[in-house]
């Protein structure tokens, strides 16, 4: 019983001292003021434009000062997806995306979903379909199994095809034969 009473003590002591990391809590603010912002305002204000881009600033730097906190990967996937959506700078988003790969490739939880972000991004906005196809291969070498597996096959199938092939295909799928 005393053994217990030690390892329960331990254990909130433990989680007691776990530090605190203020920037991480000043990030959070920043991301529900974003979406405040976004909801409010929409996404062409300059109100939300600069809080963005201070966001995304901020979660560089936290990247920079924490780079093996396992909030980083996370963090830098959704600066790469506010500089391609509202920046339209896919150049730094596709920068960001491979650092995760690089750095978390089976690590973490969030590097399967930067590598496929990546290869859509070379697909859909950068139109570099070799690229996006060595991307989506790497994806399946890494994650043959994840969620997202089935999305990067059917992207390779498809990568290359005007919209309006695909969409002929899929009419004639759905045809009665």
């Amino acid at each position: 019983m005393r053994w217990l009473k030690l390892i329960g003590c331990s254990a909130l002591l433990w989680v007691g001292c776990e530090p605190r990391l203020p920037e991480l809590d000043a990030l959070r603010e920043q991301q529900k003021e974003l979406r405040k912002l976004l909801n409010a305002e929409g996404p062409q204000s300059t109100a939300f434009m600069t809080a963005a881009l201070n966001l995304v600033r901020a979660e560089e730097a936290f990247a920079a000062k924490y780079p093996n906190h396992p909030e980083v990967p996370n963090l830098l996937i959704e600066a790469a997806e506010i500089y391609a959506t509202y920046f339209g700078d896919v150049p730094k988003a596709v920068q960001l995306l491979r650092s995760v790969d690089l750095r978390f490739r089976q690590k973490s939880a969030y590097a399967p979903r930067a590598l496929f972000y990546e290869a859509f991004l070379y697909e859909n906005m950068l139109s570099d379909t070799a690229t996006a196809r060595e991307r989506y291969e790497a994806f399946l070498r890494y994650y043959p199994d994840h969620e997202l597996a089935q999305e990067a096959r059917l992207s390779l199938q498809n990568l290359g095809k005007p919209p309006e092939q695909l969409l002929q295909e899929i009419l004639q799928k759905k045809a009665p034969q």
